[in-house]
């Protein structure tokens, strides 16, 4: 009877060791001039390969933020945080698909992996990536206005681009030749917004249209190039309420209609500066879609 107690003691105990660490999980290899090295765990072997993954992108991230603090001469102090921030996440969504799993151990309910990453393949793939698109990035011959929106366009491009040549200059690849051919480019589309000039011609609202576009253009009243606003307006009494309805005939590269709306319980006066009041904010939707969200 104490044998066979003893036996059980014994079974018990031996069922509740701690699963044996892999040796090489312990000790993962430094990185190299060629390879990251990371080791993780997971409940399955895939979450256990996304983790190792994940560790070698954030100490991407960590030899970027140590050397971020340095201004570089391809951005200016107003897009300092927003590329910092972009970086972020690209390297949150770096795509590794060329690692190599080394080891692979199971123990228990995990899974463990060793693997590694070809550091001169990721350069190669992100400067490849980077040199088509910079490839991509022209001034075509388009109309003055045309001209001024892909100028915008290129600059959000450039603003992008700027913090792959970021990650690249992380991983040890010389981005001067990308610094150059970015300035160049960036200098270019300013001129370009800077030199191009617009008249607004509007029935109503000159004032108001003229504030918000020329947050994006250069307004010069003897521009030939002409921004035309027509705007129409109707009066309505609803429910006691006066209303002033109004839609906006705008070209710019094209034609857009803006729609607006106004309402008060005092008059139509106050009711029409509501309406123009909403009008202003349309159109700044408008614009900001137009000149910069691509």
């Amino acid at each position: 009877m104490k044998k066979l107690l003893f036996l059980l003691i014994l079974i018990f105990l031996s069922a509740c060791k701690n699963p044996e660490i892999p040796k090489w999980y312990i000790n993962t290899p430094k990185d190299t001039y060629t390879y990251f090295y990371a080791s993780a765990e997971g409940y399955t072997k895939e979450n256990a390969i996304k983790n190792a993954l994940n560790d070698i992108a954030s100490r991407i991230n960590v030899k970027i933020s140590s050397n971020f603090v340095i201004n570089k001469g391809i951005h200016n102090q107003k897009t300092y945080s927003e590329i910092y921030q972009q970086i972020n996440t690209k390297i949150s969504n770096v795509s590794f698909n060329n690692y190599e799993i080394l080891k692979t151990e199971k123990q228990d309910d995990k899974y463990y992996v060793l693997l590694r990453v070809n550091k001169q393949k990721l350069i190669k793939n992100l400067k490849t990536k980077t040199d088509l698109k910079l490839q991509n990035l022209t001034f075509n011959n388009h109309t003055p206005i045309k001209k001024v929106i892909l100028a915008y366009k290129i600059l959000n491009e450039l603003k992008k681009l700027k913090s792959d040549v970021f990650i690249l200059e992380s991983l040890g690849h010389d981005i001067n030749p990308y610094v150059i051919k970015i300035e160049k480019l960036e200098n270019k589309a300013k001129t370009i917004i800077t030199n191009t000039k617009f008249s607004v011609k509007a029935n109503r609202f000159q004032e108001e249209s003229i504030e918000i576009l020329s947050r994006y253009l250069t307004i010069s009243q003897n521009s030939d190039n002409i921004i035309s606003v027509n705007v129409t307006t109707k009066k309505l009494i609803l429910f006691n309420s006066y209303i002033v309805k109004g839609k906006a005939s705008v070209f710019i590269d094209k034609p857009y209609t803006v729609a607006f709306l106004g309402k008060s319980v005092s008059s139509f006066k106050e009711a029409f500066n509501f309406a123009k009041s909403e009008y202003k904010k349309r159109l700044k939707k408008l614009a900001r879609n137009i000149f910069n969200s691509f």
